[in-house]
């Protein structure tokens, strides 16, 4: 006969059972936090009821503490980026410059200069078109006025000879622009090599570089992390879009921008484009294909003001030639295919934040640079693309009140539900640390300090810098075959007339709108067709 089990022994069992199942979780949370416990405090900012405060903003920094930013000994560091200064030592790299053709006024230079000094940019050649602006007195900042010398210097440029940017040359306004850009360019490649530049950027005063996906925010860490193989990196661009009409300050004012086609999903991009474009002709207001920065080494040359070009490296332009054999591609980078090296790519996350027409002076101020006449013909000799060029007729055709009311059609984007809606979908993004930066170097009293710095020296050149304006303007001894604008040699307008006025591979790379919604329908006809 079977025995009765012992409840004394079961009601133990199920007690130890108990106890066990209560104290291994514990333990186990006692041995995680040791294994993360490093000693100390858990937290050595102390905690504010106010939900605005910000860490290490508490104590401000005075002007006489950033007075380094001009070329001192010591460095500042920026209270919202612990420990992180602006490294101005011979020893770090890649050396970074940026090259800019401008007649902006110092207002707006010094933050673009400062901003990108933060994020680790070394030298800065500003070609200065117009009226010279104001000296500014910055370690690593060349302002160059057109003067005889430079015009005459340009005027031998190999680049008059050759075909690549020969459709933009002799026309008004923009090309004329582009043309003057890629010459700078040019002169910028030598000026770069003898300081000891590594990579070098062609950019805007308008444009920020947004260094995203990098470990650290520093465009100096982001070009450190290229393979050596690759010779030219694309920034593809986000677009500002303002939601105010009264912008004074677009650097500490804008923080919402327009992503590029390249950093959102296709089914995004064409399912928002008729909204996103804003009833202009296309998804940007102005260009949409980026710029580049390429690694500074033999033969190389512009190729536009978008692009850079090697004379001994012919580029293969499309979405597979991109990439020729490839190993390895940091996170940040569109990867080729796997046992290939890319010479060519594009960026995954960083961007160029392009500030364009941020404020309702920006469409008479376009107005008053070009002579060209406000019809739909004229303009287009003018201007490259559609949007510049309904702004300019709209500029100089219609009153105030009228070009106020296009202004806000057109630019402003002031419906906040349809923001939101843009934004939850990715096609509108919030970007603020430029604001940040920018705004704290305000209020520590940089800029100040180099204005005055910078009126002071301007009051003891002012008869220096009108003679060579004076030179520039009546530019004797200048080849007048070579002049941007001037007369054309009949050989040069033969090989003008004898060109095709298309776009090719062989030619400069204008700014380009992005992708429009013909091409979607286009691709996907062509693939039910397949």
């Amino acid at each position: 006969m079977a025995s009765r089990p012992n409840s004394s022994f079961s009601s133990t069992s199920s007690f130890r059972l108990l106890l066990l199942l209560t104290l291994l979780p514990l333990t186990l949370a006692f041995f995680a936090f040791l294994l993360q416990w490093r000693g100390g405090p858990t937290d050595s900012v102390p905690f504010s009821s106010n939900p605005f405060h910000i860490p290490y903003l508490d104590h401000p920094f005075s002007a006489s503490d950033c007075v380094d930013v001009l070329g001192q000994s010591r460095t500042p560091v920026f209270p919202y980026f612990k420990d992180w200064n602006f490294g101005f030592g011979s020893d770090l790299r890649p050396k970074i410059c940026i090259v800019s053709t401008t007649s902006a006024g110092l207002e707006q230079i010094l933050p673009w200069v400062f901003y990108h000094k933060v994020i680790g940019v070394s030298d800065f050649f500003l070609f200065v078109e117009g009226k010279a602006a104001s000296p500014i007195v910055s370690k690593g900042v060349k302002v160059i006025n057109r003067t005889k010398d430079l015009d005459e210097q340009q005027a031998k440029s190999r680049i008059w000879n050759e075909t690549w940017l020969s459709k933009f040359f002799y026309k008004p306004c923009n090309y004329e622009l582009f043309v003057k850009q890629s010459l700078n360019m040019e002169v910028a490649i030598v000026m770069s090599r003898d300081a000891g530049m590594d990579w070098i950027i062609h950019l805007d005063t308008d444009e920020l570089i947004h260094p995203a996906g990098a470990r650290e925010y520093s465009v100096r860490q982001l070009l450190a992390d290229v393979p050596e193989d690759v010779d030219t990196v694309i920034f593809p661009n986000y677009e500002s879009s303002v939601e105010r009409d009264d912008i004074k300050e677009p650097f500490t004012e804008v923080s919402m921008f327009k992503k590029n086609y390249d950093h959102l999903p296709k089914y995004v991009y064409f399912g928002n484009y008729i909204v996103a474009t804003h009833g202009n002709p296309n998804y940007f207001i102005t260009y949409g294909n980026g710029k580049s920065a390429a690694r500074i080494q033999d033969h190389l040359r512009p190729n536009g003001a978008h692009r850079w070009h090697n004379y001994m490296k012919r580029p293969k332009y499309g979405k597979a030639s991109l990439f020729k054999c490839t190993t390895f591609m940091p996170k940040h980078f569109f990867g080729g295919p796997k046992g290939k090296k890319a010479h060519e790519i594009k960026l995954d996350e960083a961007a160029i934040l392009h500030y364009t027409y941020t404020k309702f002076s920006d469409l008479t101020s376009r107005r008053d640079r070009c002579g060209c006449k406000p019809t739909k013909e004229d303009v287009k000799r003018c201007f490259m693309l559609e949007f510049d060029r309904s702004a300019f007729i709209i500029a100089s055709t219609a009153t105030e009140e009228e070009m106020l009311h296009w202004y806000r059609d057109h630019v402003v984007w002031n419906n906040e539900a349809l923001n939101l809606k843009l934004l939850k979908w990715g096609v509108f993004t919030r970007i603020y640390s430029p604001m940040a930066i920018i705004q704290g170097l305000r209020e520590s009293g940089v800029f100040s300090s180099v204005v005055q710095s910078a009126q002071a020296i301007l009051s003891q050149d002012k008869s220096s810098s009108v003679e060579n304006s004076n030179s520039s303007s009546n530019r004797p001894g200048t080849d007048s075959s070579r002049k941007i604008g001037g007369e054309e040699s009949q050989a040069t307008i033969r090989r003008i007339l004898e060109m095709n006025d298309n776009f090719s591979g062989d030619s400069a790379i204008p700014p380009l709108p992005p992708p429009v919604l013909d091409d979607f329908t286009l691709e996907y006809s062509e693939r039910l067709d397949s």
